[in-house]
């Protein structure tokens, strides 16, 4: 009985990814037009690398542990970044709406192929993940913010974590990464040239060697859905669904991610 449960449920994931996919490279006509220019892609690459040296700092290295003024730090650092980036973007006449598609009629389309994206990449990216620990666990702790989360209950701590998962992270990281990051290297190389080296770039600054697989995935799923509804809205929300997924996971079931 498992095993055909199991088997239905696979075949029902594989037909939702075969959809995904098509409708992810069936409308490149949906996605922002925007001129780029040479001063928006070498402030961007500039952020990227800050945020690339912040997490090559932690690969080879014991996780280090965060205490809630981190956390509130790092919620500052976000907003700081965000507030930074759309600043230069105004400054340089960048119409923010229309680059990245954050339009009314845009954004009232996003629901259907954000949910056919939690459907399709979330198990995939757990299913990944599971392995990983499965055969590394030895050699792989949870990342630091997790730790945190098992050691810290109290509402204040819970507060900091969902304000950095659920708000501060995907608002800073689609804007960078799929807003301005992957939509200069479109403009440059194409888009799957930018749907790799975001992906990569995007799994690296993490700096959790054990979660590149899973981020990997979720990269690719963001820019897909990002082409898809040519919306940012979307790949924020799927951002933000899947790391108060993994949150509320974590509350939860605390013994499967020790």
């Amino acid at each position: 009985m498992n095993s055909t449960i199991l088997i239905v449920l696979a075949l029902v994931w594989a037909f939702a990814l075969t959809r995904a996919l098509k409708m992810s490279l069936a409308s490149p006509d949906r996605f922002p037009v925007v001129h780029w220019q040479w001063p928006e892609g070498l402030f961007t690459t500039c952020i990227v690398l800050f945020f690339l040296s912040t997490g090559a700092a932690a690969f080879g290295k014991e996780p280090q542990r965060i205490t809630l003024e981190s956390l509130e730090t790092s919620v500052a650092l976000y907003a700081a970044v965000t507030l930074f980036l759309i600043g230069f973007l105004v400054m340089r006449n960048v119409p923010l709406v229309e680059a990245f598609g954050l339009g009314a009629e845009r954004a009232k389309t996003i629901f259907g192929p954000v949910l056919i994206a939690v459907l399709v990449a979330v198990p995939a990216i757990y299913a990944v993940q599971w392995l990983v620990y499965t055969f590394l666990a030895d050699a792989n702790a949870p990342q630091p913010i997790v730790t945190f989360l098992l050691e810290h209950d109290g509402l204040r701590d819970r507060l900091a974590v969902a304000a950095i998962a659920l708000i501060a992270a995907p608002l800073t990281e689609e804007l960078v990464f799929r807003g301005c990051f992957y939509g200069v290297l479109r403009q440059v190389g194409g888009r799957w040239l930018a749907i790799g080296v975001t992906a990569v770039v995007f799994a690296l600054i993490h700096g959790h060697a054990a979660s590149i697989p899973g981020l990997l995935i979720l990269a690719v799923a963001l820019a897909l859905l990002y082409e898809v509804t040519g919306s940012l809205w979307a790949p924020l929300a799927l951002h933000a669904v899947f790391n108060g997924l993994s949150l509320l996971g974590t509350i939860l079931w605390p013994e499967a991610m020790q």
